[in-house]
């Protein structure tokens, strides 16, 4: 596993999105956050990272549930 750190900026950039959306989805508080998104490591009061297999993990997870939707329960009818 690799230990290999991500800051946001490089991160955002990986994701097609903006440094906003990255925060937004790890605030509890924000109604875009995403639970399943990996959690940031604080390096040090001004520098905050993720580390690169948790992001990749988490990707990858996210392509088997679109590649295989019939996995997933869903709330019609059921």
């Amino acid at each position: 596993m690799s230990n290999q750190l991500i800051r946001v900026k490089e991160l955002a950039k990986l994701l097609c999105v903006s440094d906003t959306i990255i925060w937004n989805w790890v605030n509890p508080n924000n109604r875009r956050y995403h639970p399943e998104f990996p959690k940031p490591i604080k390096i040090s009061p001004n520098v905050t990272a993720w580390r690169k297999s948790e992001i990749t993990a988490y990707l990858d997870q996210l392509a088997a549930e679109q590649q295989n939707p019939l996995d997933k329960p869903t709330s019609k009818g059921q």
